[in-house]
């Protein structure tokens, strides 16, 4: 139960039944709205598109029940939710579920598809959970605008990003050291000046340092500063990174491919915030905040002896795995387009956005560069558009011969073995992690058992239907072949 204590707190859902622009108030709605008031919310229901449009100005609601009865016509309704307000979170009802209209409804933006009338105790669940993670999101980005957090730039609204989001919150403003995983290009930088960004030592410096490229021979100088006289050519005493980020952050960048006797005097700098420069006789102190990264696997490290096992527990304390780009494709087109307005901005170009089609293929692309590979791959797009909109024909020949993802149609999973059916829905499965992979086989697996009802599906796996077919479109698995295949067979 979610629990308010003021108005602007105060959860609400708007209930929407317009159907020739009238409400027929059955029986569900007056019961649903008198129950939603007794479980905390603000309720409000409309029947026509002025009164929704007030409602969604003054009410600002945090989750949307659209009442579309028997009829397809009421999702006009959810693709003018879905373009008007894309982050508005809404529940499809209809007095006649079925897949194709779940699969449409799902498409267009709907985070459920459910019956009329429902299980009102299954509506508060699903209703509970959207808006509390809403009401935690709102006021992740309160915290971030009252702190100032001008570097906490972190495009996306996937999952994955989000639940990056949420532990930046969790950390930020602890001293604990942080230990981000990524491959390259995901943002790893980014999100430790996130964590600064977001912390009580914001307003001292940050100091990011790649270890891959400090030279050997005088990296414990430049981390912890030397004396005068301390080798040759040390005319001056000079702080190390370590003492210049003193009262803020310091990063140190791909940790793993440190020199192991220097993780030796890096070890008691993070026991004890202690260390000697090059040539002293007597240590000094310094009160940093170390966020390490790496794109390698520091328990092979470990194993290899090229990391030591208590430095890498020293460092572990807090882990965060930045996600690749193939794991936030819904994340594309954000980012895609931010980069876009950036580079016509700086550049001059008078180019304002992606055709459908060139979208599709970047959607499609695997990303092996991550974000930094998109960002340069748009930068390069936009200096040679020549047209308003960037076409297939500006993304690169390399980009699109690798694009072939051929769906998969449902009704044929019969003849189909599952082992190929993963690999042909995909074209490859260079874009799924191995629990995709398996995730993926066994929703193909149970749709065949049930002959392609991702209701019973979904039941046989213990999952929603929302979450059914979410993973239906993510895997690109087709159904629209799917009714006239049963009629066969």
């Amino acid at each position: 139960m979610i629990q308010a204590t003021d108005r602007n707190a105060t959860p609400s859902v708007l209930f929407v039944r317009i159907i020739d622009g009238e409400l027929p108030f059955g029986s569900f709605l007056p019961i649903a709205t008198d129950r939603f008031r007794a479980w905390g919310y603000r309720t409000e229901v409309v029947a026509n598109n002025r009164d929704l449009s007030t409602s969604l100005n003054c009410l600002s609601p945090d989750l949307v029940v659209l009442d579309i009865g028997n009829s397809v016509e009421g999702l006009g309704t959810l693709k003018q939710l879905a373009t008007s307000n894309r982050t508005l979170p809404v529940i499809v009802m209809s007095s006649e579920v079925s897949i194709a209209l779940a699969v449409q409804a799902t498409k267009m933006g709907a985070i459920d598809v459910i019956p009329n009338p429902p299980d009102l105790h299954q509506l508060r669940i699903i209703v509970d959970g959207v808006v509390k993670e809403r009401v935690a999101r709102r006021r992740t980005i309160d915290s971030d605008a009252a702190r100032g957090c001008d570097d906490f730039k972190m495009l996306g609204q996937s999952q994955a990003i989000l639940d990056v989001l949420d532990l930046i919150e969790d950390v930020a403003e602890t001293d604990a050291t942080v230990l981000i995983l990524g491959e390259s290009g995901t943002g790893k930088e980014l999100l430790a000046r996130a964590i600064h960004a977001c912390s009580r030592r914001s307003k001292q410096s940050f100091v990011p340092v790649n270890v891959a490229t400090l030279p050997a021979t005088i990296a414990e100088s430049i981390l912890f500063g030397h004396e005068r006289g301390a080798f040759t050519g040390a005319d001056s005493a000079n702080k190390g990174w370590c003492e210049t980020a003193s009262g803020g952050t310091l990063m140190l960048d791909e940790i793993g491919e440190m020199d192991i006797l220097l993780q030796a005097k890096l070890l008691r700098f993070l026991q004890d915030g202690t260390f000697m420069r090059v040539g002293a006789s007597k240590s000094q102190t310094a009160d940093v905040r170390v966020v390490a990264a790496t794109n390698r696997n520091p328990e092979q490290l470990v194993r290899e002896n090229k990391m030591r096992e208590d430095l890498y527990y020293r460092l572990n304390v807090f882990p965060i795995r930045m996600p690749p780009l193939r794991e936030r494709r819904e994340d594309i087109p954000i980012l895609a387009n931010s980069f876009l307005d950036l580079s016509a901005e700086l550049h001059r170009r008078h180019v304002v956005g992606f055709s459908e089609e060139a979208m599709s293929c970047l959607m499609n692309y695997d990303w092996p560069g991550n974000v930094r590979q998109l960002e340069n791959l748009v930068t390069r797009m936009v200096l040679l558009a020549r047209e308003p909109y960037i076409g297939i024909s500006n993304v690169p020949i390399e980009i699109r011969s690798l694009v072939n993802r051929r769906p998969i149609s449902v009704g044929q999973c019969a003849n189909v073995d599952l082992d190929t059916a993963n690999h042909s829905a995909t074209g490859d499965v260079n874009g799924l992690s191995q629990m995709e992979q398996v995730e993926k086989q066994a929703i193909i697996k149970s749709l065949c058992d049930t002959n392609g009802n991702a209701v019973a599906a979904a039941r046989l796996l213990g999952v929603g239907q929302a979450t059914i077919y979410r993973k239906i479109k993510r895997f690109n698995i087709e159904l629209k072949h799917l009714k006239s295949s049963n009629m066969t067979n």
